[in-house]
């Protein structure tokens, strides 16, 4: 969460045009919520900031915010913001501040007034000297090019270190993701390479497990051996079929044999015709396709059928366990966690990896930033938002690049065992990465100075600033 929204618990005194002087408790460096539940907000009034025993008191004016009584500062001069900054800081760092004094002091010669001399004394003393006028000019002359030396060289680093913060161990880093095996497997294929572009989701290295390719082969046997038997079965089954019209025909003729056997009185008297109707009752059972004996045309045929039946059943079931192994076996492959470019692939093909082995590295899509560590003395000194300057080599010369201080976090330095600081993340102007991207190689070394702001120095700053 950055500076300017966080708000904190601290007593401040606002002295409203009517002359009330209310209680502000929570406030950040972006504005404050106004306490009470009266309709009417202010616009203006003069903030009152208990400091070392002292109240510190200015003017300030107000905007709406997002929220129902939030008021945000509007128009904060730079001494009013970094002195509520200077006592924002000590709240979150839990310090008192401390006070930073310049005290300049101005020397005044005394002028000495000699003993008087006789002329004589006089010309003797100046024999052979060179004159005063001269050898004050001299000296001057002296005193002035010391003075140049001395603030020329020294000056410089002066001022800098007032001006600026430095951080140590500041490097270039980029943001890798690990790609490791998720199980036992050997490398069937790297579909990428170094330096390549991939999307997240995408399929990088092809993995399989031990037994799995024997797993698919014993299951693609057995699939081929059913879809083989399926086929058999399937001609047999249209074979029997063509003989459905030669079944028929004996039912045909049983049923024409009886009718022949009669005669027309048989048919108009009171004669039995029992042996006609079970003739014609088989030939409709025939043509319903009901068997009528354990071995006849439709017994065979429902044979025939139900061994087809349990044939693609075992086929379906083939193919959903190819299915699902290939799925097992696909569920180890190493897929692109991010968008990015591939940094590093130090697996190979044919190659086995066990539970955990890096496969290769990704450098995750995104500015570079640069990291450095400070004292943990600094925390109050440093914040999100602070100006950083950056020196980086290319080519033998030395690049200026600004940047901006993204994230302060207090934890062990990894590069010092047993050290305790602040890792300090700053973000370098886009213009580097599109013009200039040699100079944010990962792991490249960099000078980085954070820009000091304390008050006393923005108002030196204001003091010598003698732009029109």
């Amino acid at each position: 969460m950055s500076d300017l929204s966080f708000q904190v618990r601290a007593p401040l005194g606002l002295e409203l045009a009517t002359g009330d002087v209310v209680a502000v408790a929570e406030w950040s460096l972006s504005g404050l919520q106004f306490p009470g539940d009266s309709d009417v907000l202010p616009s203006k009034g003069i903030l009152s900031i208990p400091f070392q025993g002292v109240d510190i008191r200015f003017p300030v004016q107000f905007k709406p915010g997002a929220e129902g009584r939030e008021l945000l500062f509007d128009g904060l001069t730079g001494r009013q913001r970094e002195t509520l900054a200077v006592f924002y800081r000590s709240i979150l760092s839990g310090r008192m501040a401390s006070t930073e004094e310049v005290i300049t002091s101005l020397d005044t010669p005394v002028d000495l007034v000699p003993m008087e001399e006789t002329e004589e004394e006089k010309t003797v003393a100046t024999q052979g000297k060179t004159p005063r006028s001269l050898r004050v000019v001299w000296n001057l002359l002296v005193y002035c090019l010391i003075g140049v030396v001395v603030f020329g060289l020294l000056g410089q680093q002066i001022w800098t270190r007032l001006s600026s913060i430095p951080v140590g161990q500041a490097r270039v880093v980029a943001e890798l993701v690990e790609h490791r095996a998720p199980t036992g497997a050997y490398v069937d294929e790297i579909r990428v390479a170094p330096g390549e572009a991939v999307r997240q989701g995408q399929t990088l290295v092809v993995l399989s497990s031990p037994g799995h390719g024997g797993t698919l082969t014993e299951i693609r046997t057995d699939l081929r051996r059913a879809e083989a038997d399926a086929r058999q079965s399937r001609k047999a089954l249209a074979l029997h079929m063509e003989g459905l019209a030669d079944a028929r025909r004996p039912f045909e003729a049983a049923l024409a044999q009886t009718i022949a056997a009669r005669r027309v009185g048989d048919f108009l008297g009171d004669h039995t015709l029992q042996d006609m109707r079970r003739a014609q009752q088989a030939l409709a059972l025939f043509d319903a396709e009901i068997s009528q004996r354990a071995d006849d045309f439709h017994a065979r045929r429902e044979y025939l059928q139900d061994m087809l039946r349990a044939q693609k059943d075992d086929i379906a079931q083939l193919k959903r366990e190819l299915s699902a192994e290939k799925d097992v076996g696909g569920a180890a492959d190493i897929v692109a966690l991010a968008d990015g470019i591939i940094a590093e692939i130090p697996a190979f093909e044919d190659q086995f990896l066990a539970r955990g082995d890096m496969a290769l590295t990704l450098e995750e899509a995104g500015p570079r930033r640069v990291i450095g560590w400070l004292d943990e003395g600094m925390a109050a000194a440093v914040y999100p938002g602070m100006i950083a300057k950056l020196t980086a080599i290319s080519g033998g010369q030395t690049r200026q690049i600004r940047g901006v201080v993204e994230d302060v976090v207090a934890m062990a330095n990894p590069d010092r065992a047993g050290s305790f600081g602040l890792r300090v993340s700053v973000l370098p102007a886009d213009w580097v990465m599109r013009d200039a991207p040699e100079l944010l190689r990962p792991d490249a070394p960099m000078e980085l100075r954070l820009a000091r702001n304390p008050a006393w120095l923005a108002a030196l700053k204001e003091l010598i600033d003698v732009r029109p």
